[in-house]
């Protein structure tokens, strides 16, 4: 079978990518006939594609539209970079959208697939992002056409008009968790038949590769990490300057917090911490082209988010044996089990902190949760490969 996946840029973070990625992996050794298109035409250094996928590269006015300039910056030469920077006044003067459809034009793709698959979702909130669900509608012949929803619909700005529209010509909507699902139904409910399930996956021989014996932690702490982009609209980074806070008033003793991720808030939230005189036990330590070991070697990995669709890290983390802390938003409760592979409480710094403080005094607890984080992982991926594979056939 002759699959082509799509996406905008690969950056080498975010869970889209990394999901992605893994699922390109766990194909490798099937008789498919693997390809990707780069619309953006960015691929990161770090990013690592399995020799066997085909890339076909995009267009890179759009990736002077969807990459940072810092990140330009590092590969394009002065007139390149005069360039991108004239793209990205364009984008700010007439939108997105009218540079993309007239890219296009010039963009067709010969091949025939028999699935193309828009694997990273367009945006409609506040102002359009994305690509490639137009790229695979106007540009490419394929029998069935599949788009994916990563996070909640609402979240992304479809409303009933823009789904009628979007997802008119293609044959699945796949949604990645079960409660995504039926936001997407609520919001275009003649579209239910068409709306699937396939969670994220893990490729678990790249885990195993990036776990490291020695502790990314240098002192012998109870600690707390969370990986994640660094922003508070969504992930809530701000909730865990609170928690920091009360655990200090609350008297917890050696102990230590670690925040692994780059984001939009991340200047603010650090200096943030040292005002709030929280930094002796906050440590902000930004993007990690690893953070495996962080994970892997964290007591109690924690997730503060306001909503996930279906959360990379929280696997990745039962996979190297770390239980999970996460607030309650729709589909938590997809991953983690009450006192089998973690815990899920309300969107309240007390229930946070009260949670911590009690697992801080009870390790065993801890060591009896966490051998079940592995056998949950595997349960998981092996469900969300068999839910891809029926999708296929």
């Amino acid at each position: 079978m002759k699959i082509l996946f799509v996406v905008s840029v690969l950056k080498g973070i975010g869970g889209i990518e990394s999901s992605l990625i893994n699922l390109l992996n766990n194909l490798k050794d099937t008789q498919h006939e693997l390809s990707i298109c780069v619309i953006g035409d960015y691929i990161s250094p770090s990013t690592e594609i399995p020799s066997n996928v085909k890339v076909i590269k995009g267009n890179k006015i759009i990736k002077y539209c969807c990459v940072e300039y810092k990140d330009l910056s590092m590969s394009l030469s002065r007139i390149e970079l005069l360039g991108a920077a004239f793209i990205k006044i364009l984008k700010r003067l007439i939108g997105f959208r009218p540079i993309l459809l007239t890219c296009l034009k010039v963009m067709k793709n010969s091949e025939k697939y028999d699935i193309a698959i828009s694997y990273s979702n367009d945006m409609y909130r506040d102002v359009y992002s994305g690509g490639c669900e137009d790229y695979v509608e106007k540009c490419i012949k394929a029998e069935k056409k599949i788009a994916w929803i990563h996070n909640d619909a609402r979240e992304h700005g479809l409303t009933q008009s823009i789904c009628k529209r979007k997802y008119n010509k293609f044959k699945y909507v796949v949604n990645v968790s079960q409660a995504c699902k039926k936001i997407f139904d609520e919001i275009i409910p003649k579209y239910e038949y068409k709306s699937k399930v396939i969670t994220n996956t893990l490729y678990f021989e790249d885990i195993s590769r990036k776990k490291r014996d020695a502790s990314p932690f240098s002192d012998n702490k109870f600690n707390l990490v969370t990986v994640a982009r660094v922003e508070n609209q969504q992930k809530r980074i701000d909730r865990i300057l609170e928690c920091c806070k009360l655990l200090k008033i609350k008297g917890l003793k050696n102990w230590k917090w670690t925040v692994v991720g780059d984001g939009p808030d991340l200047l603010n939230l650090k200096q943030k911490a040292v005002d709030m005189g929280i930094d002796d036990v906050l440590e902000f330590v930004g993007r990690k082209s690893n953070p495996i070991p962080f994970m892997q070697h964290a007591n109690i990995f924690v997730q503060t988010s306001d909503y996930e669709a279906y959360s990379m890290v929280l696997i990745e983390s039962l996979y190297v044996s770390t239980p999970c802390l996460v607030t309650n938003y729709d589909s938590a409760s997809n991953i983690i089990r009450n006192n089998y592979n973690g815990w899920i409480v309300e969107k309240s710094i007390d229930e946070l902190v009260d949670k911590i403080t009690y697992l801080s005094s009870n390790p065993e607890i801890l060591n009896t949760v966490g051998e079940n984080c592995i056998k949950s992982s595997r349960e998981l991926n092996k469900k969300a490969l068999s839910s891809f594979y029926n999708l296929l056939s």
